[in-house]
């Protein structure tokens, strides 16, 4: 548990720097060594994490259903390194590159936007879904077919990435959201859409009623899910952490100065981001979709910083949103670290698959056998 809590000391020390005024200079160097650690940090895990039983196989040459262009890639490591690991660590180069490229560009403050992404992504995208991560890193390295507003492209970058990941093709509304739609229309569907924080079983009936209509695939996907151990309710305690990032969201789209529309698209993705996370209450499988809008997402999060309170210098607003904001958000991946509950999927601890770290490189014996979550 101590490496977690050292990666996690030093992202919020490099981020509170940030916002504490680096030269911009030292804040790139610091921002590219932040990336290489979580690259190491992620690339080279070892049955840490989640999903490596079914990669690791796939690897092998098990048969497994998966998209065309995974599958692709999965066969050329295969042929030309035939090591799992490194495609793991490509994989994981891949997504940092593009991820850490746009908010070098787009983010106010990339090392607080990096943080932000880490402790929302760790035991998921990060150390988890390898296609999918392909699928949202591909997106990202080519979002700006969406603020050059050119259609075509961008379809074609969603094809590309549903090759890697299905579900890329949720993340088709993010064109749409490169338009200041207000205040009050997405403060309204986020307080609608939590309806299901309180009526938990009605997404599950709305699905089932539209999904004889949808294509195939996915129709046959949305019967599967709302059948099978994935349409699971999300568990959030008493909800209080829940519902306290609600209202940090709220109140960031009411307070942020939306001044242009790239302003605006980052806002409007934090806005559907909140939406599917509020329909992941019924459904958790849903929270995955939720990863396409959260890339951006982040950096909206990230102007809670900039927000000016009278009569109070914004050098010390900044530094004392940032340690807050990212201290909150910290509970994320330390509750996931610390959780001694019993996890109904696995009947295991669930902190079983992250804690220790192992790392493919050097790791103790007992390594090899731990169990992935779809292992008895």
């Amino acid at each position: 548990m101590v490496i977690y809590i050292v990666i996690f000391l030093l992202f919020y020390s490099a981020s509170i720097l940030e916002v504490g005024g680096l030269k911009k200079n030292q804040a790139s160097w610091l921002f590219l060594g932040l990336a290489v650690l979580l690259i190491l940090f992620v690339g080279l895990r070892y049955n840490t994490g989640s999903d490596w039983f079914m990669y690791t196989r796939l690897f092998d040459g098990e048969p497994f259903e998966t998209e065309y262009g995974y599958l692709l890639l999965n066969n050329f490591f295969k042929k030309i390194i035939d090591n799992y690991y490194v495609l793991q660590f490509f994989v994981t180069l891949f997504f940092v590159f593009s991820i850490g490229r746009f908010y070098k560009k787009e983010a106010p403050y990339p090392m607080a936007a990096l943080t932000l992404l880490m402790s929302f992504m760790l035991f998921n995208i990060l150390m988890a879904q390898v296609r999918q991560s392909i699928a949202v890193a591909i997106i990202v390295l080519f979002s700006n077919y969406i603020f050059e507003r050119k259609l075509l492209r961008f379809l074609l970058v969603i094809f590309v990435a549903s090759f890697f990941h299905s579900s890329a093709v949720a993340a088709i509304p993010l064109y749409f959201l490169h338009r200041n739609y207000g205040k009050i229309i997405p403060v309204l569907l986020i307080l609608v859409s939590n309806i299901f924080f309180f009526f938990p079983n009605l997404l599950e009936i709305i699905v089932l009623q539209i999904a004889p209509i949808l294509p195939k695939t996915l129709s046959m996907k949305a019967t599967y899910y709302m059948g099978s151990i994935f349409a699971q309710k999300g568990e959030f305690n008493t909800g209080l952490f829940y519902l306290s990032q609600l209202a940090i969201t709220l109140l960031l789209i009411l307070l942020v100065n939306i001044k242009d529309k790239k302003t605006a698209f980052f806002v409007n993705s934090l806005s559907v981001f909140t939406i599917i996370k509020a329909l992941s209450i019924s459904v958790y499988i849903l929270d995955r979709l939720g990863a396409y809008y959260l890339v951006f997402a982040i950096i909206a999060f990230t102007y809670i910083l900039d927000i000016k309170i009278k009569y109070i210098q914004l050098y010390y607003t900044k530094l004392i949103f940032a340690a807050v904001l990212l201290l909150f958000f910290y509970v994320i991946p330390i509750r996931s670290i610390t959780s001694r509950k019993i996890d109904k999927l696995t009947n295991r601890v669930e902190n079983y698959a992250m804690v220790p770290y192992y790392n493919c490189i050097i790791h103790p014996e007992e390594a090899t056998s731990r169990k992935d979550w779809n292992e008895k």
